[in-house]
């Protein structure tokens, strides 16, 4: 059964079709607002020789692996998806922390030697690169897609807002689509009246720092963690 709860969901239209699915399964409504859209870069491919790989997220892999065939390095991946990624292209992953995040990754790192390779977005934060820097790796980002705002009619976006009760960010590039399309204080004046799940630490973070929100995040960051998280703000809601 529906629940009346429906939820904005921000990320790309490819990523927004798959993830529906999981929020119309547990009777959460969806208002569909890609405020992201991604493309690969041409990169030119590693000619020397990398101790490591380090992909944080689904996209990096997906979009180096198929051009680049991994000789002996060790593959380190952020995330069960990432990992899905690079196993799906038939390589074993080395390690994965067991929190997503870069503390956690230089944690792994603490203590090693070598040389790093970070296939990326062209707008990701530099945490990593300069976290394992500090550690006296020697660290390559190498830039493999990048992320554009997708624009709106300042009306559609406005109304897509209004008609929802929550709104999902899944990265800091989401907040800046949406920053790409509103007024800082019209922004802020939308989502005050908004349940706003982040999928983990760094997006609530980075909305809290260009928006001033406090944004609720699920124990894991995963998507089934945030429909459960939406599931029950819903029922609590309508208690």
């Amino acid at each position: 059964m529906p629940l009346d709860f429906t939820v904005a969901l921000t990320r790309t239209k490819e990523d927004i079709q798959k993830d529906r699915l999981l929020f119309e399964k547990e009777g959460l409504r969806v208002v569909e607002l890609p405020l992201i859209e991604e493309a690969c870069l041409d990169f030119e491919l590693p000619d020397e020789d990398y101790d490591y790989i380090v992909f944080q997220s689904p996209r990096s892999a997906k979009v180096f692996l198929s051009r680049y065939k991994p000789r002996k390095e060790k593959l380190i991946a952020i995330g069960e998806k990432t990992k899905k990624v690079i196993e799906s292209y038939g390589y074993e992953v080395f390690a994965m922390p067991e929190e997503y995040y870069a503390k956690a990754l230089l944690e792994l790192f603490r203590g090693k030697r070598g040389k790093v390779l970070v296939p990326r977005s062209s707008v990701g934060r530099m945490e990593l690169i300069e976290g394992l820097e500090g550690l006296g790796l020697e660290v390559k980002a190498l830039d493999v897609y990048t992320v554009k705002p997708v624009v709106y009619q300042k009306e559609e976006i406005i109304d897509k807002l209004r008609s929802s009760r929550g709104i999902f960010f899944a990265s800091p590039s989401a907040v800046d689509g949406l920053l790409a399309n509103l007024q800082k204080q019209e922004a802020v004046e939308l989502l005050k009246g908004m349940f706003v799940v982040c999928i983990g630490k760094t997006t609530k973070e980075y909305l809290r720092e260009v928006l001033g929100l406090e944004g609720l995040v699920p124990e894991k960051p995963s998507v089934e963690r945030v429909v459960a998280l939406f599931k029950k703000l819903a029922y609590n809601l309508h208690k």
